[in-house]
């Protein structure tokens, strides 16, 4: 399939907020069934929404059918588009700072360093220990959390962005997933809080700000971390893990090879010999699997570690492009999630069957234009 061009996703996003503006004046269900089928087919298609414009209005039209949604289908659950969306930050975030923790170990112990930081200033700000999960926060330790994370990264990338220092830049991926992780204010002591879309954007604005500060020097310490990987040999990992155990898997088989044979021994000592030959048996099939399991451990330990940054190399080379692309997917994706559209497909009233037409023959009229410029005019 084709990926979509400008004119075909702008067609498409003024459709969405026509029939967004006309579900605000009239609540119709064949209106707001166009809509999410539509959006599904939106969802469905190649597209190269990467523009923050082009998210930022997608955001705007979740926004807006949370009350419609809301008013048409009052026994509904729960539809959090503008947290799914923040969750996808905070994925690559935790994703990023992983990767570049293979190329660079040393961030670990920073990690440990800034949590206890942070849990010692949780507990002088609030009186309490912190917990990850638990009961929903107060306003005060909802705060506490998110200026703490703020003040952190931003002291981080002013530090490292004057220096540019490796031991700076650890500082900045280590606050950066526990800066874009926002779960702690979902639910307040009132209910569940769904972000608005300027609290979107401006994250999404403010991690692509922080990642393409640090892609530079991150691409040349994932380089140099990857060109001093050595290359895994199973042989030789083999050969070296076989050493070690070589004495215990002799001494087994020396003393399987010195139990005496059935005929060269009385009968009576038959069932004796069967039980001891058996329990050496077993201890060295065991210590095989050991070794076996060791090569393996060794093997794919670092040949995990050599893909990773492979991986990080990769990303970091085109990475706010990939980001963009990303989120611009999954502000899409999450239109059509506010139904269970199967189970009304299941349903197939009228009402959804002339919606599914209508859309459909958008779709189509928006794709057909590209070959036949044509005005698109809606159904």
């Amino acid at each position: 399939m084709d990926v979509l061009t400008e004119p075909e996703i702008e067609a498409i996003l003024q459709r969405l907020e026509a029939l967004a503006t006309e579900l605000e004046h009239d609540a119709s269900a064949r209106t707001f069934y166009t809509f999410v089928l539509l959006a599904q087919a939106f969802a469905g298609t190649k597209h190269a929404l990467s523009t923050l414009a082009h998210i930022r209005r997608c955001l705007a039209l979740a926004h807006r059918m949370q009350a419609i949604r809301d008013a048409l289908l009052s026994a509904a659950s729960r539809w959090t588009p503008l947290t799914d969306v923040l969750e996808v930050i905070h994925a690559e975030a935790t994703r990023l700072g992983t990767l570049y923790s293979v190329a660079h170990p040393a961030c670990r112990t920073r990690r440990r360093e800034l949590q206890q930081a942070f849990r010692a200033a949780f507990t002088h700000a609030t009186g309490k220990a912190y917990h990850p999960y638990g009961p929903a926060r107060t306003a005060k330790e909802r705060t506490t959390i998110t200026a703490f994370w703020d003040e952190a990264l931003r002291t981080a990338l002013a530090r490292f962005q004057a220096g540019g220092e490796a031991h700076a830049l650890d500082e900045v991926m280590v606050c950066l997933p526990a800066w874009a992780d926002r779960h702690h204010e979902r639910w307040s002591t009132q209910g569940w809080r769904e972000p608005s879309v300027t609290e979107v954007m401006h994250m999404v604005q403010d991690y692509v700000m922080v990642c393409e500060a640090c892609l530079g020097t991150m691409g040349q310490i994932a380089s140099a971390a990857l060109a001093h990987a050595p290359v895994v040999d199973r042989a030789q990992v083999t050969r070296d893990v076989a050493e070690r155990y070589t004495e215990q898997v002799h001494t087994l088989r020396a003393q399987l090879s010195a139990l005496p044979r059935p005929k060269d021994a009385p009968k009576a000592q038959h069932a004796q010999l069967r039980k001891e030959k058996a329990q050496l048996q077993h201890a060295l099939d065991e210590l095989l699997r050991a070794q076996e399991a060791e090569i393996m451990r060794h093997v794919k330990h670092s040949a995990t570690a050599r893909h990773k940054l492979e991986t990080l190399v990769k990303t970091v080379s085109e990475y706010p492009d990939t980001l963009r692309r990303k989120v611009g997917k999954a502000s899409v994706d999450v239109l059509p999630r506010m139904i269970w559209i199967y189970e009304f497909e299941r349903q197939g009233d009228d009402d959804w069957r002339t919606a599914k037409q209508e859309a459909r023959r958008f779709v189509r009229q928006v794709r057909q234009a590209r070959v036949t410029p044509v005005a698109v005019e809606a159904p």
